[in-house]
């Protein structure tokens, strides 16, 4: 079968590879659709923290049962549509003993540590998937794995309604906090220098600012009168964005970084202690936030338009023009392979 395998860091090549073989408890999945994430990016470029090669890439997936384990009496079917969750745990180590599964201290996931879905077939524990609704279109069902992120960033966030939200980026991951956030009754503001995707995220219903124009610190004191955002989050991943953080943060506000890069950058942990700020960590999800993440977006993509997030559609042999274009910030929103176009 045709799969784009990661063989070293910046070395993706469409390769033949052989059919995955499930092992006892998986299933085969013929995957429909895959997500290009940010993760990917990170992973292909060698910065992210675990990441091993050789790996199909992609860990947001849509796809078909092919095959489910033999004696097999759960709620699943042949050829029913399904969203995999991705993460693998041990279920031994300490976090796994905490109930901390996504942080499990030897946690694999499907396309940054294992075979994920860039690939005609893949396959996964039955435990881990999530049917996907009949009416619910595969460019709106495929948006289920990036909602789980931000169900789970929302658990750890513990916003209140009324709360002055800051995020930096506009990207995938900016706007599903954002939509997350302001669907929970915040006053939700994106920074984003992209003016295509500015306007786009601006399109969706949230305020937004370009850096490029106006002063993120100026705008905190214009916004709070000067006493900051009560969250403040960083999704872009550029480094005056992260030494930022605090200075944009109410005193006993909270600040939470989406990157998952091994890249150093200067932050002044001082100012943290000074205003007693939370400083929180967010990694995946758990089952629960997973199928909570995939029920907002079959409920809620109709009135609020979720099905426009997916901005560019290719074939797995074009694989490299996905990765062009995560590079240089062309794609307006979340871009989808099609594995056999």
């Amino acid at each position: 079968m045709k799969a784009a395998v990661l063989k070293n860091w910046f070395d993706l090549e469409l390769c033949d590879i052989p059919m995955p073989v499930p092992k006892e408890n998986e299933a085969l999945i013929k995957v429909i659709r895959g997500g290009v994430c940010g993760s990917d990016m990170v992973v292909y470029k060698g910065k992210h923290l675990t990441a091993t090669t050789p790996t199909v890439l992609c860990h947001e997936i849509l796809g078909r049962i092919e095959t489910l384990p033999e004696g097999y009496e759960g709620p699943f079917r042949i050829g029913q549509r399904v969203l995999m969750n991705p993460i693998i745990s041990c279920g031994k180590c300490s976090a796994c003993r905490r109930g901390m599964t996504w942080v499990c201290e030897n946690l694999k996931l499907l396309g940054i540590h294992v075979d994920g879905g860039f690939a005609e077939y893949t396959k996964v524990g039955v435990d881990k998937l999530v049917a996907v609704r009949d009416e619910t279109p595969d460019e709106v069902a495929i948006l289920g794995e990036p909602f789980a992120v931000g169900a789970h960033v929302m658990v750890n966030s513990k916003l209140q309604p009324g709360d002055k939200v800051f995020i930096s980026g506009g990207a995938t991951v900016g706007l599903y906090i954002g939509l997350f956030a302001k669907a929970a009754g915040c006053d939700v503001i994106i920074s984003e220098i992209n003016e295509p995707r500015r306007q786009f995220v601006e399109s969706m219903g949230i305020r937004t600012i370009n850096p490029a124009e106006i002063d993120a610190i100026d705008f905190m004191k214009q916004e709070t009168g000067g006493s900051g955002f009560d969250m403040v989050y960083d999704t872009s991943g550029a480094p005056i964005c992260a030494l930022q953080m605090p200075d944009l943060c109410r005193c006993g506000g909270k600040l939470m970084s989406l990157n998952l890069s091994g890249d150093l950058y200067q932050f002044c942990i001082g100012k943290v202690s000074f205003k007693e700020i939370t400083l929180i960590g967010n990694r995946l999800y758990d089952q629960k936030d997973f199928e909570e993440g995939v029920r907002f977006v079959e409920d809620n993509w109709k009135t609020m338009g979720l099905d426009r997030m997916v901005t560019d559609r290719l074939g797995l042999s074009e694989i490299h023009r996905a990765i062009e274009m995560m590079q240089t910030g062309e794609n307006i929103c979340k871009i989808i392979i099609y594995p056999t176009k």
